[in-house]
């Protein structure tokens, strides 16, 4: 018997279509408002001030006298030097003319605007996280030679033209510099640990961090596998897993690797030779952030322009960082 129905589809079957984008998780290190600290309001350059230490200033009392001790101390300054920073991003409707993305497009005289589709909020997704991702990259890796980094000048940068930062840094051996096995990142985070300033060592556990790359964080977490120690356990506070040393906690900058790769920074270099792994053990207090908004990852704006026929993305922002104390940072390398 022959079907009621017959097959008269001239289309193609490609399969079904799922209603919904998937987005690639974007990995950023850290929460700005969290590890460092921030000054806002900085439309371009800030003088911030420091006061050095006084020390052995109490003598022994032998006589009535008019004379005064001799030591002293400096009051130096330093220039928080905010980059204008800028994101410009556009979208025409008709490069998904055709596919299955024209199916989200709005209709009639709007069929050009695509605020509020799908693909309008997959722009904002991608840019916001985009930014978020770079100001980290900049803050750390900003270097006014490098494209895509020449916003700012950046810690790295900073600290390695420091010579008392850049002198003092520790370097441990490893098998392969580029691989650090469980026990050369916990040799070499002890190395720096224990290699850090007096004055660093003193402030308060939960004051600091050790900033490391992930090959280093992903290496000590082997260390903890199994083991019940209260020196480097791994903790839940507020629905964040931390993990720490000593009671310093590690921070992985997956941001790190991209700036090594694109950049051979001065701080990660020993004897005229570039290392891919390390550690930089801070004060939270050491390092600022200077901007002019709360939030850049907020501070954008999205429109559409009739004549253009275009969704547009706009974002501004200045951003400038710097570290106050040699004193109160060591850095490490495995090398």
């Amino acid at each position: 018997m022959a079907n009621v129905a017959n097959n008269s589809i001239a289309a193609t079957y490609g399969g079904a279509q799922l209603n919904e984008l998937f987005y690639e998780p974007v990995f950023r290190s850290d929460d700005i408002m969290r590890n460092y600290r921030v000054i806002p309001n900085v439309k371009h350059k800030m003088n911030v001030y420091t006061s050095a230490a006084l020390t052995k200033i109490v003598d022994p009392y032998t006589a009535c006298s008019a004379t005064s001790g001799s030591t002293q101390f400096n009051i130096d300054d330093k220039v928080i030097t905010a980059g204008r920073c800028r994101v410009a991003l556009e979208q025409c409707t008709d490069e998904f003319f055709g596919t299955y993305i024209e199916e989200m497009y709005r209709s009639g005289a709007d069929v050009m605007n695509v605020e509020g589709t799908q693909l309008g909020d997959a722009i904002v997704n991608r840019a916001v996280a985009g930014i978020a991702s770079d100001v980290v990259r900049l803050a750390w890796g900003g270097d006014a030679s490098t494209s895509s980094y020449d916003a700012l000048t950046g810690w790295m940068k900073l600290m390695g033209d420091d010579a008392t930062v850049d002198g003092a840094k520790s370097t441990y051996t490893c098998t392969t510099s580029s691989a650090p096995t469980a026990a050369e990142a916990i040799g070499l985070i002890r190395k720096v640990y224990d290699a850090a300033p007096a004055a660093l060592q003193q402030v308060p556990a939960g004051e600091k961090k050790m900033f490391v790359t992930p090959k280093v964080f992903n290496a000590y977490l082997a260390n903890l596998e199994g083991s019940s120690a209260d020196l480097a356990i791994v903790n839940t506070q507020d629905g964040l897993r931390r993990v720490s040393f000593r009671g310093v906690e590690l921070v992985p900058m997956y941001e790190w690797d991209t700036i090594l790769t694109d950049l051979n920074p001065t701080i990660f270099v020993d004897s005229a030779s570039n290392y891919s792994d390390g550690v930089c053990y801070c004060a939270v207090e050491n390092l600022i952030i200077g901007t002019d908004v709360t939030d850049p990852e907020g501070s954008f704006k999205v429109f559409y322009d009739d004549l253009e026929e275009k969704m547009f993305f706009r974002g501004y922002f200045k951003l400038g960082v710097q570290f106050l104390y040699p004193s109160l940072v060591q850095w490490g390398l495995c090398i």
